[in-house]
This record gives C-alpha cells, sequence and structure tokens, in this order.
C-alpha cells in the first residue's frame, strides 16, 4: 500500500491525518540507527530522535534485548516491580536534586504532576513560564506558545481553543533569558508564584550565562518551586541533567 494510500485511510480517523504536529504524507515504515524509512522506501535522516529521548538511535541492539527479554515475562503490571526500582534508584543517585521521583509515561503528565505539587507545597496558585516554552498539552502548558506581537508581558496568551479565562489569569509569562525582566516581576509578584517552569535550553536557545542561576536565587529568595522540564535536555548535556 502506497503512502498516498495510507494517508487517505488516516484523514477519516485522525485530526489533519495526523498524530501531532507532523507532515501527514510521511509515512514512517521502520528505523535502524538515525536512519528511518517511508511506506515507499524512501530514506531519511532522522533529525526528530522522538523529540529528543531516541539518542541511541532506532533499534539499538541492547536496548532490543533487553526489551524482548522483558516483553517475554510480562509488562503493564500496574504495580510496583524491581526493575522500576533498581531505575529509581538509578536516577535519584545521578539527579543531584531527586530526593524521590515519580514515574509519568508522557511530558505533559510530568509537568502537571510537577505544577500540582508546586502549589500544594507553598499554597499558591500562580505558575510562571517562559513565552515559547513548551510544557506538554495541559491548559498551563498551552500558554504563550508562540511569540505574538502584543509583547503585553505578564499577561498568558492560550494557543488552544477551550482553555478557561481561570488558567489564564494563574499564568504569569516572562520573556526567556531576560534576566532584568525576571527580576522586576519576582519583585513585584514573586509572593503569589508557586513555580517557575522552564526549558533549561529552550530548544535551541541557550541561557545567557547566570540566566538559570538568577533563577534559582529568585526562587528561593521568594520561596517559589523552581521547575527544569528537561523532557528534551534530560542526560543529554550531563549525567544528571542540566
Amino acid at each position: 500500500m502506497s503512502q498516498q494510500e495510507i494517508v487517505s485511510r488516516a484523514s477519516s480517523v485522525l485530526p489533519a491525518a495526523s498524530f501531532g504536529n507532523f507532515d501527514a504524507n510521511v509515512i514512517i515504515r521502520e528505523g535502524k540507527g538515525s536512519r528511518i524509512w517511508d511506506e515507499d522506501g524512501t530514506e531519511y535522516i532522522d533529525y526528530l530522535i522522538g523529540s529528543g529521548p531516541m539518542i541511541l538511535g532506532h533499534c539499538h541492539p541492547e536496548v532490543l534485548e533487553a526489551v524482548q527479554e522483558q516483553v517475554a515475562k510480562g509488562f503493564t503490571f500496574f504495580t510496583n516491580n524491581a526493575r522500576g526500582i533498581e531505575l529509581a534508584e538509578e536516577i535519584c543517585n545521578a539527579v543531584a536534586c531527586a530526593d524521590q521521583i515519580r514515574f509519568a509515561s508522557t511530558g505533559t503528565e510530568a509537568d502537571m504532576y510537577a505544577m500540582r505539587l508546586a502549589r500544594a507545597h507553598t499554597g499558591r496558585d500562580k505558575i510562571l513560564k517562559f513565552e515559547g516554552g513548551y510544557h506538554g498539552m495541559s491548559s498551563e502548558g498551552q500558554m504563550s506558545l508562540s511569540p505574538t506581537k502584543m509583547m503585553n508581558f505578564p499577561i498568558a496568551v492560550p494557543d488552544s481553543a477551550g482553555i478557561p479565562d481561570s488558567v489564564r489569569d494563574e499564568m504569569l509569562i516572562a520573556p526567556y533569558n531576560d534576566i532584568e525582566f525576571f527580576r522586576s516581576l519576582m519583585a513585584e509578584r514573586g509572593d503569589e508564584i508557586a513555580a517557575v517552569i522552564v526549558e533549561p535550553m529552550q530548544r535551541i536557545i541557550p541561557p545567557v550565562p547566570g540566566f538559570l542561576e538568577v533563577l534559582r536565587e529568585e526562587c528561593t529568595k521568594h520561596g517559589a518551586v523552581l521547575i527544569f522540564d528537561e523532557v528534551v535536555t534530560g542526560f543529554r548535556f550531563a549525567y544528571g541533567g542540566a
């Protein structure tokens, strides 16, 4: 079956005939290492790498061996298991700020857990995020994803329909890498903020020198939680994360 035939089928069951914000006309059949092939046999270099996590490439022999070994024993038990506990111990040993961890199936869930815990811990409601930062598909995460010409910081701009005004009112938006603006916003609103959530490196935009250190300093000063969203960057720049 050709790609175009598959796309035609997809259009009846998937919005925009796609699983996400990707070209619906490319249907990937398989991958190995850094390469992927579509249904017509066209070969590509995979720069998407699963939006970050496929740093070992596709079908790495050691990964396949481990997965096949466990699949033969069963999976999705919905209980504790020894391998999961071993992984949790290894992550806690590697990540300096991780006393304990909670596994999540998606980055959206992980960010939702983190923001909820921050609100519970501080007794506050407001979340500060940076314009252009991606933190999943929750209502909070879908605020001010795309830069606007309005530049009306710190007012949040929803990037999706269906988000209540009440959620927008609990979000504050700051420009990434603007240390002066962040300090002034924290001076004015810091005692209302439950958490500051940030990608340490916002996709292809690195932090300016001192930016992340200022986030840590100001959050500590005002009793806010600092959340590093490392769904993309975790264990890529350094063992243990940014």
